[in-house]
């Protein structure tokens, strides 16, 4: 059957609150982010879309227009963007839609001068402090505040995504990030910080709408073993969280213990045998996927201990 093209909508009614800025820090992260994102490393193969289907999504404005298909690479960003591009598709959301899910996505995030409170640069100011001396600390947020990380951003030619910005999110700021999809074609971003905006967020939530949920796809890559080489290649875990992970999948510690809050936590221990109740060994690399915990500590067979929190884990 045969799709229509939906009408444009002005998604600002009811948006137009929800742009996401990044701070300080995060921007003299851009330019390492930048690159993992968009290095081409994944086959078409790697992302299950058949080529054919791959053809039709390129004339559809689905996917990016690249050069022969059977030489296709493509950048996490793009791997990203296909895999939820699947998901819509099955759960019937229109090629028009899809697309507009995509330009929208897609689309170059600004970062206004004046974006940073002056309750944000005492926090970053705090922050910042701790690494690097204040003499350098006031000198950055003087250049942002002038215009010249700006500046500094367009002539090194990063323009900087709504998706990757969520992408962070998700992975640096302990946020579920996602998209809501309204009927009527508008489009909002999520994160839980939002929860807290008052009636605005509520308000969105109130709709009716379809939540793409970005740190669940986030969290499926981690978890398929076959892309174990890319997590530490993308930083998608931190030094601690990986350590961790590999320990539970080659099996070679004899506990972990992920604790959640104050009354829930979880203890995997390997058997002697070296068995694992491969149900909880996938919900606690699903947590470090998805950073839902507050501490973690691992006991190798060594005896060697690791033990860390969320708050001290590596940024990039």
């Amino acid at each position: 059957m045969e799709e229509t093209e939906l009408p444009e909508t002005d998604a600002s009614t009811d948006t137009k609150d929800f742009t996401l800025q990044l701070d300080l820090q995060e921007l003299e992260q851009l330019p390492e982010l930048y690159e993992k994102l968009r290095d081409p490393i994944f086959s078409l193969k790697q992302t299950g879309i058949t080529p054919k289907l791959y053809v039709d999504w390129k004339k559809a404005g689905l996917a990016p227009k690249t050069e022969e298909q059977a030489w296709t690479k493509l950048s996490f960003l793009e791997f990203l963007w296909l895999k939820m591009a699947k998901e819509l598709r099955e759960l019937g959301l229109p090629l028009a839609r899809v697309k507009a899910l995509r330009e929208y996505l897609m689309n170059v995030q600004e970062i206004p001068a004046d974006a940073l409170t002056p309750e944000l640069i005492a926090k970053l100011r705090d922050e910042l402090s701790k690494t690097m001396p204040a003499k350098q600390v006031e000198a950055l947020i003087a250049e942002h505040l002038s215009g010249q990380t700006q500046q500094a951003q367009a002539n090194y030619g990063i323009q900087f995504s709504l998706l990757e910005t969520l992408i962070y999110s998700a992975l640096y700021r302990n946020q579920e990030a996602g998209v809501l999809i309204f009927p009527t074609g508008d489009l909002a971003p999520w994160l839980d910080e939002m929860q807290g905006m008052g009636p605005e967020a509520h308000l969105l939530l109130g709709r009716t709408h379809v939540f793409l949920s970005i740190t669940q796809h986030l969290a499926a890559f981690i978890l398929d073993e076959d892309k174990a080489d890319y997590i530490p290649r993308l930083s998608l875990l931190s030094e601690e969280e990986l350590q961790v992970v590999r320990a539970i999948r080659n099996k070679s510690f004899r506990q972990v213990t992920i604790t959640f809050d104050e009354r829930r936590q979880i203890t995997l221990r390997t058997t002697s045998d070296g068995q694992l109740d491969e149900r909880i060994s996938k919900q606690l690399i699903e947590t470090l996927a998805l950073k839902n915990y507050q501490s973690v500590e691992l006991e190798n067979r060594g005896g060697s201990k690791l033990k860390f929190t969320k708050e001290h884990r590596r940024r990039i």
